[in-house]
């Protein structure tokens, strides 16, 4: 009896040969391909069919779609190139043909430089990225060059970009400028290439001929210059006049002295610096998790929670940083202050930023002139790095340097419709739910989110807080968590000590005590001041934590927005404090936890309420959305997504509702099978099953005498369902699973 490898291997080999002979230039649709497949080799059917008895009924399509699943390896392999639903051979994979005759080997091999992508995909993911940023540039760049800055093994970078060709993939060239950068290439290949060099003024036509395309000598970029060139200073200077300026504590001292930097070459040389110890990310690395995989890479050894805190300080630096931005340091109890005059540069081991210091000859003492508040942040010794923006305007203010040419605009602020782009990032049909849940924060300034676990409660929050609160969401929103701990004095604002000041500058003052706000006071502050943008706070699991007294006072509040109250520790200068109309608040809420209906009942009157929930919209179907854009962006037919997912999914949901009639509270939620895990790897499904969905449902039938394993488990399941194990299970698992008995 044939093996599934080996079918669907047979399979693969025939579709690139018949690629080759019969489309070499101009590829074909999967449909057309897939009948001449099947016309070339047409024992196939009864392999399959041999190979997976239980799945005779739908033999046909099961086979078709799980051939298309698995081309999808070739496309990683470079193998592969699918451009508006038709699939091409390329000259690597044309080697490969002649190289692995063999089927089976054929597909091994394929299968081997597929996990050599999935190893570095997000290595690889960053320098596609940067790359996307070359075209109109002028210029071209070393592929082993992009490899090195990023991280990436050059052979997985070049057949990445040569199976899926994202813009400009044709930049990236050998040392020479040759096109291809060592690459076997087929006629039609290097005619595109020729071409597309040509139309950005890049090709070297007397170099050139119709074995070898290369690009101008001269118009070659070191990769670092090409991504600043191309990307870095438009980010640092577009719209920086419409965002609000930030306010930064950076610390330094020379690790000779012990002097601190701002009294030398900070000062000196008009700039401030962070030291890495390591080569810092580049230009490249523009988000929190691009720069936590490059700290994880040069500081293996390093304890998680210290990388975490290295990846903050340098993402802090490097991407949220702004020209226009303030920057505070220290000397002693000398204060200096300066505006961020442009980008971040990068030599062996730091980042520099150049620095206009502004009070040099007049430095402030932060004792004496700054807000207590801002005081005891600037006395944290733990950061090099410390955003504390609510204070910005307070510190221009100080110097004499106004944020803005043109004044704050004033309110009201406007809630934003729910768009059709916001509907597709969440994968909603369409913006209806949305637009209802915009409607309500419209009348009623809090909401809550409440479902069961895997609904996507905390994601749409904070997808719906961004979308609101637009362009300054990466300061006007803000995301807690209750739990049974959590008080008014973490939420609001309450008594902390720290250590005093001795009569030399030391903490030998003993301790001292401050008022320090918590985030729900520091972002009321902010949108008091900023009346025309939108705040949102984010409460995720709110019903974990004791309302009434996390909120204490502030509970009249939610309700009356225009009225004012006296605060707990006086900090309103009898003058009374309100929650801005401007100010939002989103709660998500886990109903196994406990019911929405034993939530308090003046909570429930200050909050509305919107369900998410596996049985009904936008969550119903939403597995089923989100796979099929998910193989169309692998470049399969959506049409013929795999399905295994949902139908499990709604087999546990339905095994749920029949023993616990009429009680909605616990299901399990999509989320569960749309996150790498699930999909990532050998054995993916199980490490799913194992780790989140059995633990998950043993917690739920705790005490109530049922064999969880025997009704969830995953071979269980399948063989209920008829779905066969995944082509790369290994013998001991197939053994194991009832759908091969």
């Amino acid at each position: 009896m044939p093996s599934i490898t080996t079918v669907v291997a047979q399979a693969l080999h025939t579709a690139a040969t018949v690629l080759r002979e019969d489309a070499p230039q101009d590829g074909m649709a999967f449909g057309e391909l897939w009948e001449r497949v099947l016309a070339r080799n047409p024992g196939l059917r009864d392999d399959w069919a041999q190979a997976m008895p239980d799945s005779l009924p739908v033999a046909g399509a099961r086979f078709k779609n799980y051939v298309n699943r698995n081309a999808s390896s070739l496309v990683r392999a470079g193998w592969l190139y699918r451009a508006q639903r038709r699939w091409q051979l390329t000259g690597v994979g044309a080697d490969a043909l002649d190289r692995f005759p063999d089927p089976v080997d054929f597909s091994l091999e394929a299968g081997r430089r597929y996990r050599r992508w999935e190893r570095q995909q997000r290595e690889v993911s960053v320098a596609v990225t940067a790359l996307e940023q070359l075209p109109d540039s002028g210029s071209w760049v070393v592929l082993e060059e992009v490899a090195a800055e990023f991280g990436v093994d050059p052979d997985v970078l070049a057949t990445v970009l040569c199976g899926t060709r994202p813009p400009g993939w044709y930049l990236a060239l050998g040392e020479d400028g040759r096109a291809g950068a060592g690459l076997p290439l087929l006629p039609h290949e290097r005619d595109q290439w020729r071409s597309l060099l040509d139309e950005e003024g890049l090709l070297d036509a007397g170099r050139s001929s119709l074995d070898t395309v290369r690009a101008l000598p001269d118009r070659r970029m070191p990769v670092r210059e090409a991504l600043v060139a191309a990307k870095q200073p438009l980010e640092e200077t577009a719209a920086d006049e419409e965002t609000p300026r930030q306010l930064w504590i950076i610390r330094g001292v020379d690790a000779a002295t012990g002097v601190p930097l701002v009294r030398g070459p900070w000062r000196d040389d008009s700039k401030v610096t962070l030291d890495t110890g390591f080569p810092p990310p580049t230009a490249g690395a523009r988000d929190l998790d691009s720069v936590r995989r490059a700290v994880e890479t040069a500081l293996p050894a390093t304890g998680p929670a210290r990388r975490e805190a290295i990846a903050r300080e340098l993402d802090a630096f490097l991407n949220r940083m702004r020209k226009g931005d303030i920057v505070l340091s220290t000397d002693g109890f000398q204060t200096y202050v300066g505006v961020v005059d442009g980008p971040a540069a990068h030599s062996a081991e730091r980042l520099e930023r150049p620095v206009d210091w502004r009070n040099l000859n007049k430095p402030l003492d932060f004792l004496k002139d700054l807000p207590s508040g801002l005081s005891s942040v600037v006395q944290d010794a733990d950061s090099q790095v410390l955003e504390a923006t609510e204070y910005a305007e307070t510190v221009l203010a100080l110097i004499g340097d106004m944020p803005r040419t043109a004044p704050l605009p004033t309110g009201p602020a406007v809630l934003p419709d729910a768009t059709a782009d916001l509907a597709e990032a969440l994968h909603m049909p369409d913006t209806t739910w949305l637009q209802d849940c915009v409607e309500l924060l419209r009348a009623t300034p809090q909401l809550i989110f409440h479902g069961p676990p895997g609904t996507g409660k905390t994601y749409t929050a904070l997808a719906l807080a961004r979308h609101l609160a637009g362009a300054s969401s990466a300061t006007n929103v803000r995301l807690v968590q209750f739990h049974p701990a959590y008080s008014y004095e973490d939420f609001f604002e309450g008594i902390r000590p720290r250590l005093g000041a001795g009569q030399d500058g030391d903490t030998g003052g003993g301790l001292a005590y401050d008022l320090v706000r918590g985030p729900l006071r520091k972002l009321a502050d902010e949108a008091e001041r900023r009346p025309a943008e939108v705040f949102v706070l984010v409460v995720d699991e709110i019903n974990r934590g004791h309302l009434a007294k996390i909120f204490g006072e502030l509970y009249f509040l939610l309700e009356y927005r225009n009225e004012r109250v006296h605060l707990l520790y006086g900090s309103d200068d009898g003058r009374g404090f309100r929650l801005p109309p401007n100010l939002y608040i989103l709660g998500t809420m886990n109903t196994v936890d406990r019911s929405v209906a034993y939530m308090d009942a003046a909570m429930r009157r200050r909050f509305s309420f919107m369900e998410l929930h596996p049985d009904t919209p936008p969550v119903a179907g939403l597995l089923s959305s989100w796979l099929r854009g998910r193989a169309e962006e692998r470049g399969e037919d959506p049409d013929t997504y795999d399905d295994s997912h949902v139908r499990l999914l709604d087999e546990i949901n339905r095994l749920l509702a029949d023993g616990s009639p009429g009680d909605r509270s616990f299901r399990v939620g999509p989320s569960y099978f749309m996150q790498d895990l699930a999909h990532t790897g050998d054995g993916a499904l199980e490490r799913l099953w194992k780790t989140q969905i059995i633990p998950l449902l043993t917690e739920h039938h705790w005490g109530d005498g049922t064999d969880v394993e025997a009704v969830y488990g995953l071979p269980v399941l399948r063989a209920r369902l008829n779905i066969p194990p995944p082509a790369d299970a290994g013998p001991a698992d197939s053994a194991d699973d009832p759908a091969n008995q």
